[in-house]
């Protein structure tokens, strides 16, 4: 009798640096909204939260291929 293809699991470690990763935008979200509109610091908090965001994207899609 055949088998049937088994869906290949994901590491858990994968779902908890996502969730790592979304922490860490909600408090650069709070920094970001308690600085001054054009201040350097909210320049480069914001392109830090840009780049985390991108993280936090391929690691989500990463999952979503390998599902």
């Amino acid at each position: 009798m055949p088998r049937l293809p088994q869906p290949k699991r994901l590491p858990l470690f994968t779902w908890h640096e996502i969730t790592v990763l979304e922490q860490q935008r909600q408090a650069l979200r709070e920094r970001i909204n308690r600085l001054q509109p054009h201040s350097h610091r909210r320049v480069e908090l914001t392109a830090r939260l840009r780049a985390l965001t991108a993280q936090q994207l391929a690691l989500q899609l990463k999952t979503k291929t390998e599902q």
